[in-house]
């Protein structure tokens, strides 16, 4: 790899900065406030020379949500690989609970991507897709490669998707470049909707006033998963 000039260097570690402070906003006030403008003022640079990095907000938030994304497939990918090849069961448990460590230490980050909107934000797909298929991924390769392995026999409710989904689902396979095996991917999608849904009540704080221990929670969950979905 071909080392970056002192130039590149110092424009990285700005970059670097910029988005540090823009995680400061975000943390205080949410992603709604984010101000190019306040971020020149506390590094003590000049707006039009803040834009120099990023254009506008909307591109700083669209480094942010990517850098996101990537982050999260990152801590996905780092659980697959530390399992045994051929042990579904724990890489998929391993899998699972890599998704909830990673959003409980960047909360920040999960609600960038997974929160509400923000007024006047339109992600440009062609810039944000291709990492945020990363993490899903992951998920639909285990269970793809345990029911190609005759690993994979799930309950009659996952086993066979409701008729009006199956063309949807090949659809989103073919979108995603995904393997386009209805069980599988109607498991991925309920799978993940389950364990996204309990993620997100602990997040921001709908679970906790019924549910003390919510960590023992998301793993009974994950293994109730697992056996639903019939994996050997």
């Amino acid at each position: 790899m071909i080392p970056l000039s002192r130039r590149e260097r110092l424009r990285a570690a700005t970059i670097d900065e910029i988005k540090t402070i823009a995680h400061q906003q975000m943390a205080e006030k949410g992603a709604a406030t984010l101000s190019l403008r306040a971020i020149a003022r506390e590094m003590g640079m000049t707006s039009p020379a803040l834009y120099r990095y990023f254009a506008s907000r909307d591109d700083l938030v669209t480094a942010l949500i990517v850098d996101a994304y990537n982050s999260l497939a990152d801590a996905m990918e780092a659980a697959r690989s530390d399992c045994p090849p051929n042990d579904y069961r724990n890489c998929l448990l391993a899998i699972g609970l890599a998704y909830r460590d990673w959003a409980l230490a960047h909360s920040q980050d999960y609600a960038l991507v997974f929160g509400a909107p923000i007024p006047g934000y339109h992600a440009p797909k062609a810039i944000t897709e291709p990492p945020a298929k990363r993490s899903m991924r992951v998920f639909i390769t285990i269970l793809a490669t345990a029911a190609q392995a005759g690993k994979l026999h799930p309950t009659p409710a996952y086993a066979n998707p409701p008729a009006k989904l199956q063309a949807q689902l090949l659809a989103w396979a073919k979108k995603y470049s995904l393997p386009p095996l209805v069980s599988v991917l109607y498991l991925a999608l309920a799978g993940w909707s389950r364990l996204h849904g309990l993620v997100e009540l602990e997040i921001f704080g709908h679970i906790d006033h019924v549910a003390k221990n919510a960590a023992e929670l998301y793993r009974g969950e994950v293994l109730a998963f697992i056996e639903q979905a019939g994996i050997a």
